[in-house]
């Protein structure tokens, strides 16, 4: 753990100065059992080692890191930190609210450590099944509970660091993402058991910075094997977000078995300019021949939106 909290010291002190890096002092250990003794809990050791060695509160995902006054949050519902989270993390990827079943708040055995805005939150498993886990919750039920793929805070935070560094073009996606490079992040996708370790493979390449001339291609060929639907969503917006290359590919999910991810592909496959929306030549013929076999309504509507667009 030396070596963890080392690199995660070196990568704060080598940030830009526009990212205003700035972490509340580290916590005494006193600090931290009075917090503890008063909600019956021990905390996770990554995320004591975190507050008392690094700092406590400040730069970090979204807003930053809340202090310790605010982890136990009215919004959350986390006060009863001795009772078990109960989600089990990695079992399958939430769909919405319909797979939430009936929780949907308060989240016992958890302290907050982020607000994303709204009633939008990040918290730390203190208790239950995904103890030391990061978790993505709403107060008000808008999704189920989703967790980040990193095993502990220092991983999370140091994945947090990496991707800053290393320039992902955009960081709002963070929640969904997951640590490695474009090798190791092809290997997640094509190859791990989990999909919710796929699906963050894929979401990672949204952002990814400098891919590789092969990545279009590696997606397509993930898309056309992947057999769980949220997947095959985040490797399609993938695929738009490597540019004309990817989106021409994104013809092949016309046929896929979902209308859901059929009228995603439809809408991707247009791009945006300064002058408006465009559809070159190519994808136009595509959608419009499949429009004519298309039996779903819904599917129906997106690829006349796609082409009405332009």
């Amino acid at each position: 753990m030396n070596a963890r909290i080392t690199r995660i010291h070196t990568k704060l002190a080598v940030l830009p100065a526009t990212e205003k890096a700035v972490l509340g002092p580290p916590l005494t250990e006193r600090q931290l059992s009075d917090f503890e003794d008063s909600h019956g809990v021990r905390l996770p050791e990554e995320f004591r080692q975190f507050l008392t060695r690094i700092g406590h509160g400040g730069y970090g995902p979204t807003y930053g890191l809340l202090p310790m006054e605010q982890w136990v949050s009215r919004q959350t519902g986390t006060g009863q930190l001795a009772e078990s989270f109960p989600v089990v993390p990695d079992l399958d990827i939430p769909q919405g609210p319909a797979d939430q079943g009936e929780f949907t708040g308060p989240f016992p055995g958890t302290i907050t450590v982020v607000h994303r805005g709204c009633s939008d939150f990040t918290l730390l498993v203190v208790t239950g099944p995904g103890r030391g886990r990061l978790v993505e919750v709403n107060g008000e039920g808008f999704f189920a509970p989703r967790f980040h793929t990193d095993s502990d805070f220092l991983s999370w935070y140091e994945r947090w660091l990496d991707f800053v560094l290393t320039g992902h073009r955009d960081l709002t996606r963070f929640a969904d993402q997951m640590s490695g490079n474009e090798a190791q992040l092809v290997a997640t996708l094509l190859d791990d058991e989990l999909p919710t370790r796929r699906r963050a493979a894929a979401c990672t390449f949204i952002t990814h910075p400098d891919p590789s001339i092969d990545l279009p291609g590696t997606l397509l060929r993930a898309l056309t094997t992947e057999t769980h639907p949220a997947v095959r969503e985040a490797i399609l917006r993938a695929l738009a977000a490597q540019g004309e290359h990817g989106r021409d590919l994104l013809a092949t999910a016309l046929t896929d078995p979902v209308p859901g991810i059929r009228s995603l592909a439809a809408i991707l496959m247009t791009t945006r300019a300064p002058e408006g929306w465009r559809l070159p030549a190519q994808r136009r013929e595509a959608l419009s021949q499949h429009l004519v076999n298309e039996t779903d309504d819904s599917v129906r509507d997106s690829i006349q939106r796609a082409l009405n667009l332009t």
